[in-house]
């Protein structure tokens, strides 16, 4: 993203390009512009269900976790499996009482090294969370003093498409032989030249042989995301639509998670939220033990 502002927030790469197509561009809890809507945006609805709905999704905050007690951490800290190297996993992360602090997609990337992303209105306080347990001591050990945070693709932008339409407009940036990541993984693949890393969410709960459950997510070098936005605008299939619409159909699939978005501070469990999909069966990660024993302040 880049460093220029106006009085609202800051511009990200793509903010003249969603100007130009008439987009209301309002700060995200990050400080960074976005497109809520084009027009009216009465219309994008309609994409998700009928075509291609593309969408700058760059208020995601990325961190990628790495260290020889990684994987240990990452079991600890979030509810859903720890993912293998390019397994990508829809999570949450739970306090000690067992009231969710962020949902999260972790995706595997080695054995000891994994890439969270977080929405903003949550990131900040998953990120405390994170480095607090990191830092904790028992008996004078640290179990988990080997874990380095580090900021996840800084010089990119993830874009969203979404839709019964978006596999064939994807594939055909693919080379002959390339497929897209299936359900629940990513891969780094080319767009016509243009490395990208792609990822494939699999929402728990969600009927995979329903076609408007998927969505690909496309982490693109800033340098290359105009490149790439324009040339699936290109698509009579694909729709730009705005922020509002993308988490209206996250809603329609996981409302829980946009019950906590609108209303991060408030302490909500995965019970409260219908999110019991998104917790492994061992309960061995924080809070668990707090929801199993039923200790909800």
């Amino acid at each position: 993203m880049s460093d220029q502002s106006d009085f609202r927030g800051k511009s990200g790469v793509l903010s003249q390009e969603h100007a130009l197509l008439g987009a209301a561009l309002e700060p995200a809890a990050n400080g960074y512009l976005e497109a809520s809507y084009y027009g009216d945006g009465s219309q994008e609805p309609e994409a998700f269900d009928q075509g291609a709905a593309l969408c700058d999704v760059g208020s995601l905050v990325s961190t990628c976790i790495s260290g020889k007690e990684a994987a240990a951490f990452v079991s600890a800290v979030f509810t859903g499996p720890v993912p293998f190297a390019g397994q990508l996993v829809c999570s949450l992360a739970l306090t000690g009482t067992g009231t969710v602090v962020s949902p999260a997609l972790v995706a595997g990337i080695g054995p000891q090294d994994f890439c969270i992303w977080a929405p903003a209105e949550t990131a900040e306080g998953l990120d405390s969370w994170l480095h607090g347990i990191a830092a904790i001591e028992q008996d004078g050990k640290a179990p988990y003093a080997s874990v380095a945070f580090e900021p996840g693709a800084p010089f990119s932008t993830m874009l969203a498409m979404v839709g019964p339409q978006a596999p064939q407009v994807l594939g055909d940036y693919l080379a002959r032989g390339v497929k897209l990541p299936a359900p629940g993984t990513l891969s780094n693949i080319s767009l016509d030249a243009i490395d990208t890393v792609m990822l494939h969410p699999q929402i728990p709960g969600a009927s995979q042989k329903d076609p408007h459950n998927h969505a690909y997510l496309m982490v693109i070098p800033n340098q290359k995301v105009t490149v790439l936005w324009r040339s699936f605008l290109s698509f009579n299939s694909v729709t730009p639509v705005g922020t509002s619409a993308f988490w209206g159909w996250i809603q329609e699939k996981c409302p829980g998670i946009v019950d906590l978005l609108d209303e991060p501070t408030k302490p909500q469990t995965p019970q409260d939220l219908h999110l019991k999909d998104w917790l492994r069966p061992t309960e061995d990660f924080i809070g668990a033990r707090a929801l199993a024993d039923g200790q909800i302040p």
